[in-house]
């Protein structure tokens, strides 16, 4: 799941990024990005705390781009 959200995440920030390129970093689409990627994170970090306090330890990410398409290791 987590790694999911990592995806989606970095998904949602190419377009964003790309959006703000275009249109300008106050256009609407691209504020509606930056909200979505917020909510994500605070998802994330949600779930890094509930594995703190069942003491499991948080996994640790690398992302890369390849092809135009983004992956976690």
């Amino acid at each position: 799941m987590r790694d999911v959200l990592l995806e989606k995440i970095e998904l949602l920030r190419q377009r964003m990024v790309s959006m703000g390129l275009e249109f300008g970093l106050d256009h609407p689409e691209v504020l509606e990005y930056s909200k979505k990627i917020d909510q994500l994170h605070n998802e994330l970090n949600q779930m890094d705390h509930n594995l703190s306090k069942v003491g499991k330890k948080k996994q640790s990410y690398c992302f890369y781009i390849l092809d135009k398409k983004a992956y976690f290791a």
